[in-house]
């Protein structure tokens, strides 16, 4: 056997022994040291690292590597038309797969360093983002629903809490009645995982009762929902078949946007290139045009990072204040 096949079989019993994919001596380490090892990187964290650890072997790449192997993977990922920053997600996963194995990371080499700024600058890495939705148009989204079916009145809610929890579609397909706290002045939701939160830090959101009057309150549109339903524990938006009846799992993140789709296409907003992301965008984009805080948002959308947030705030305040708003000669 070959020294690389040696140091490849070293690197395959180390990856099965730990399934958290770290390589640490678990010897003289207590019960509770192995079990805050094990928890220190979160399962979804794990999944999404081997999905691109696949594509990366699937396209002959070997594990360790080389700075030459990852230099030629990432330059044929760029050739290809993959994105500046899926490939930065490759980078990621394979420098930390590498990080975990007690291995040096080919990924931190000047050469391969140099590849990841050259596709940076060699293509418009400007991210495409989902445009807001606006509450005039979710309330011409919501009204060509028809709520007097359970898809309609499961589709009104679940639009509703999109946008008023600022919530992404992967965060508001897995809430559970027991994540519902429920008070005179609204709600309050547990949300439990999220996109930059994936260490179990636990997270509440609480959305306001609107006036008895209103139609599109999220709160009251959430009680008729469950009520219609007869959901009173485990997920609270489930799959609907074509016939009406009502599945036992909690429905998908892919459906929510298909769903959506459906109805902006009834609603006549197909135009506009809406997206599950653009409830979430046109919460944060309404309350900071209506002077909310940056406090008071934060609470809602969950934003910890302020450049992120701000890209939101931008994209708001670009047509407000505008330095172009004189359009006669008076002064």
């Amino acid at each position: 056997m070959t020294k690389h096949r040696q140091r490849r079989s070293v690197v395959a019993r180390r990856a099965e022994a730990n399934e958290s994919g770290i390589a640490v001596n678990h010897e003289g380490l207590s019960r509770e040291a192995r079990r805050l090892l094990s928890q220190s990187v979160s399962a979804n964290t794990v999944r999404a690292m081997r999905a691109d650890l696949r594509v990366y072997q699937k396209a002959g790449g070997v594990l360790p590597a080389t700075e030459t192997n990852i230099a030629n993977y990432f330059s044929a990922q760029n050739s290809l038309g993959k994105k500046p920053a899926t490939i930065l997600r490759y980078a990621n996963s394979l420098h930390m797969w590498h990080r975990y194995m007690n291995l040096p990371s080919p990924v931190k080499t000047m050469a391969v360093r140099s590849i990841l700024r050259g596709i940076k600058f060699s293509r418009d890495t400007r991210q495409s983002s989902a445009p807001a939705l606006r509450l005039k148009e979710l309330h011409v989204l919501l009204d060509d629903l028809d709520r007097k079916t359970l898809h309609g009145l499961r589709d009104s809610a679940l639009f509703l809490l999109s946008f008023y929890g600022a919530f992404r579609r992967s965060e508001v397909v897995v809430l559970a009645c027991e994540d519902i706290e429920w008070r005179p002045e609204g709600i309050t939701l547990t949300l439990h995982y999220s996109k930059t939160n994936r260490s179990g830090r636990i997270e509440t959101k609480s959305l306001m009762r609107a006036p008895p009057d209103s139609v599109y309150c999220p709160v009251g549109m959430l009680e008729q929902w469950l009520a219609a339903s007869g959901i009173t524990q485990g997920a609270i938006f489930r799959g609907i078949s074509p016939k009406g009846r009502m599945g036992a799992g909690r429905m998908t993140a892919h459906t929510l946007y298909v769903r959506m789709k459906k109805a902006l296409e009834q609603a006549g907003l197909t135009a506009q290139g809406f997206s599950p992301h653009s409830f979430r965008a046109g919460f944060i984009t309404e309350a900071h045009l209506r002077g909310k805080s940056d406090l008071q948002i934060k609470r809602i959308s969950g934003h910890r990072d302020q450049r992120t947030f701000e890209h939101y705030i931008r994209l708001a305040d670009a047509f407000e204040q505008n330095a172009g708003d004189f359009f006669s000669l008076e002064g």
